[in-house]
């Protein structure tokens, strides 16, 4: 499925566990509200997850690969009209992001070597295109 986004009409691609093991049905629990969404096309995407902190609240991260981002960004579209600005390190490929979602699947994190950049949602996190 993640393979499909064509950053022209298929943006956006999210998996949460639903409130019930046992259904295929994925309403979310509202209790856990972690989830990990890509947004973008097949060849370039960032990917974004949700998790509980220390501090008991939920923060909303950009997932990057370990090495040093370059000082440029990069646009990713999320939508006709709107797009999220990326450092280099946080760009991935549908294959490169199935691995990172297929490891959420099982563990409900985010593993090594990928590291975590937090957002800050008091602040506009997308722009126009």
């Amino acid at each position: 499925m993640i393979g499909q986004l064509d950053g022209r009409e298929k943006y956006t691609y999210i998996i949460w566990r639903g409130a019930d093991p046992e259904s295929i049905a994925g309403f979310r629990d509202g209790a856990n509200d972690s989830f990990m969404q890509a947004a973008g096309s097949a060849d370039a995407m960032t990917v974004e997850v949700r998790l509980p902190g220390p501090d008991g609240e939920s923060h909303l991260y950009t997932v990057g690969r370990p090495e040093p981002a370059e000082a440029t960004t990069t646009l990713i579209p999320i939508s006709d009209d709107r797009a999220v600005r990326v450092f280099s390190n946080e760009i991935f490929t549908a294959d490169e992001a199935a691995v990172i979602f297929y490891t959420y699947y099982l563990t409900d994190a985010v593993s090594q070597p990928y590291v975590l950049r937090e957002l800050d949602l008091s602040n506009e996190l997308s722009e126009l295109r």
